[in-house]
């Protein structure tokens, strides 16, 4: 899951615009620049061809960027500045020559004085949005905070322009998702584009605020009913919240309805985790699957299906597979928990409730192999699992013919006796463990062992009924 925000980022581009045309002429004189530099023709020839135009326009800064600019779209910075440099000599005060002064240097990886040229730009024309959000998209990430200033400085300039969608996609950007959301919060939904609706409702889903992301994500579905990122995340949002047969809907809009969809292992991995919350087990483990063909190189979720489907087959009752799938599972790890081997060790309990004979006792018997495994490996839980083994061991001989739950209620007293600080059950594991010996040597006839077990359930319960009888 951790890695699904990688996958759902669907950014909002600030990319290079072509500065708007006063006059349709220098337009069409622009458009037919950018014609002959894209067309065949050799070098020369395109030299040529430009020089002509340049020589009908030489006074023109608009056709002079509009030149810069189409030499910049060809990745020939040098012509680029030539005719940069050509537009600023005819005209100093020309903001959209310094906007392509400062994207040729971001051409060149020149951040520093990309932004001068864009700081000229806005002081030659203040109200001219370009010099601010470039400025802006080159220091959102080393500096997200003096980017969004500088743009709220545009906003006193020009209230109408979108400040708050630009300053939420730096900041989303940047990983800041509390004032991505902030500034998402200040649009209209209906103001906002389909790929910023997916940017709002995934940042909310990755902070945890499931309904709200939710909130976003469904309005996006209603407006942009095709878009893959909206339906999945109002599919994860909803199998998050466990309203898993709305969840399956938006998951058959994901796969049937949506454009453009490429299903990834996470889709198949909430897709399980939907199906098993509906107790649709046999499709929960298709889905994990199918997470588990497709995923090459994420542990975690890998990990996270076979669990899930070990906890499936468990829950249709083949704990056959539910074990073979859990032994998989631990054996990826790279750090088993105590919790891991307690999981599998109730899963041969679970096996066991459903046998009789010696096939109930030989699962029984794998479950305390577990917990002593548990033990030796986690000896902070020692206690528990010596406990879980005693009841296990009384679970085989419930009549304490063999005392098969003595050696594990003995090594519990001992654990217990060891600990430092004592735990808030240690009394109460103490007095049952006491019972049971009290009890066994009883039947065995051995009164001194049964008398100093007896005793001692009374020091730590003196109204202990039970106990006061057996010494009678």
């Amino acid at each position: 899951m951790k890695n699904i925000k990688y996958y759902l980022m669907s950014a909002v581009m600030l990319g290079l615009s072509v500065p708007a045309m006063a006059q349709n002429d220098s337009k069409a004189t622009i458009d037919q620049v950018n014609k002959i530099l894209t067309s065949t023709a050799s070098a020369d020839q395109k030299a040529e061809q430009v020089k002509t135009i340049f020589k009908a326009n030489k006074k023109n800064p608009e056709v002079l960027v509009g030149i810069g600019r189409a030499y910049l779209n060809a990745k020939d910075t040098l012509n680029a500045n030539k005719y940069v440099q050509l537009a600023m000599q005819r005209d100093r005060k020309y903001a959209p020559a310094y906007v392509l002064a400062g994207d040729i240097e971001v051409i060149k990886d020149n951040g520093g004085q990309a932004s001068a040229w864009y700081e000229q730009a806005i002081y030659f024309d203040p109200k001219n949005p370009e010099g601010y959000r470039k400025y802006a998209q080159i220091n959102s990430k080393v500096s997200p905070a003096s980017a969004v200033q500088k743009l709220e400085e545009l906003r006193q300039q020009r209230p109408d322009y979108p400040v708050d969608l630009i300053s939420a996609d730096i900041y989303y950007r940047a990983n800041n998702l509390t004032k991505a959301i902030e500034y998402f919060g200040k649009v209209q939904l209906n103001d906002m584009k389909d790929d910023q609706l997916v940017s709002y409702a995934l940042c909310n889903f990755l902070k945890g605020d499931f309904e709200k992301s939710l909130a976003v994500s469904q309005f996006g579905n209603n407006k942009f009913t095709r878009n893959a990122a909206l339906n999945r995340l109002s599919f994860f949002n909803l199998t998050n919240l466990k309203r898993y047969p709305e969840a399956l809907q938006y998951a058959d809009r994901l796969w049937n309805a949506s454009d453009s969809t490429k299903i990834t292992s996470s889709d198949f991995l909430y897709k399980g985790y939907a199906y098993q919350g509906n107790k649709q087990y046999q499709e929960a483990i298709d889905a994990f699957n199918e997470c588990l063909k497709l995923n090459s190189d994420n542990e975690s979720d890998k990990n996270d299906a076979l669990k899930n489907i070990a906890n499936a087959y468990t829950e249709l009752g083949n704990i056959e597979k539910a074990v073979e799938t859990y032994d998989i599972y631990m054996k990826g790890l790279k750090n088993v928990t105590a919790l891991d081997y307690n999981t599998l060790a109730n899963m041969y309990r679970t096996d066991a409730d459903k046998k009789t004979g010696a096939a109930k006792t030989a699962a029984l018997n794998k479950a305390i192999e577990v917990f002593n495994e548990l033990a030796e490996k986690f000896p902070s839980v020692a206690d528990f699992a010596m406990y879980q083994n005693a009841h296990i061991g009384f679970e085989i001989d419930p009549e304490t013919k063999l005392g098969t739950a003595k050696p594990f209620y003995e090594k519990l007293i001992t654990i217990i006796k060891g600990h430092e600080t004592p735990g808030d059950k240690d009394n109460e594991r103490l007095i049952e463990a006491y019972r049971y010996l009290g009890y066994y040597y009883t039947l065995k006839n051995n009164k001194a062992q049964a008398t100093t077990y007896w005793r001692a359930v009374l020091e730590l319960d003196p109204n202990n009924e039970t106990a006061k009888q057996a010494l009678k």
